[in-house]
């Protein structure tokens, strides 16, 4: 948690129920393109050293944003936005964060590059949703958690998703409201569902976060036959 969260939590312990309340957040899950089959490919100490130089970089940007980091299941984050902290702005907060990550993409790979190790992507998606929040566990060993259908539909949306995307919900955008840039737009049946849901693709925000993805340099190669 930011040491934002982390004082009003401490200040306010009641702010963290025992048992569980329901909760409107913004969910975002992040994910690494075609980890799993790289990670097949290196040694053991490379796939660490990969893993741990990305998360040292999204986590600060998270903290930034007073993100609260639920989970890291390998190369993935689940992240929550308005527990155990209201947040007012936690679909426009959520998007602008995620535009950070991925434009910190560039220090990510540059470190890579640096030592000799290969290049990653990484796809957000983001999902506003009620779910229930509280501390989930057993007396040895618990945490501040988050249940419901709308981790899985993140999740979802997510996978849909290439590197250096941010694809949100129909609810995120009318949460975030008129300040977003929407560069692509399209339905989609994800796995489990039997209707379809509509999903965009942001390229920027306006407002207070006044952030935009940064667009990649492109090096063109001249063929040897044309």
């Amino acid at each position: 948690l930011s040491e934002e969260v982390t004082n009003t939590l401490l200040e306010n312990p009641d702010m963290v129920k025992l048992g569980g309340e329901k909760r409107r957040v913004t969910i975002m899950m992040s994910d690494l393109r075609g980890f799993t089959a790289l990670a097949d490919r290196l040694e053991p100490e490379q796939v660490v050293q990969i893993l741990n130089a990305y998360f040292e970089v999204m986590v600060d940007v998270l903290l930034k944003y007073n993100a609260t980091i639920n989970e890291i299941i390998g190369d993935a984050l689940l992240v929550i936005f308005g527990a155990p902290q209201a947040m007012p702005d936690r679909a426009g907060r959520a998007i602008a964060c995620s535009i950070e990550m991925q434009n910190a993409m560039t220090k990510v790979n540059e470190q890579n590059r640096s030592h000799g190790l290969p290049e990653i992507e990484m796809g957000i998606g983001l999902n506003d949703v009620e779910v229930i929040v509280g501390n989930i566990g057993s007396s040895k060993r618990s945490k501040y958690g988050v249940v419901g259908s709308g981790v899985n539909m993140t999740s979802r949306i997510e996978s849909y998703s290439v590197g250096g995307q941010i694809l949100i919900s129909d609810s995120v955008k009318k949460e975030a409201g008129d300040t977003l840039r929407i560069d692509e737009q399209r339905d989609v049946t994800p796995k489990g569902s039997e209707a379809s849901i509509r999903i965009y693709e942001v390229g920027g925000i306006s407002g207070k976060y006044n952030l935009a993805l940064e667009k990649k340099d492109i090096d063109l190669v001249e063929l040897v036959q044309a």
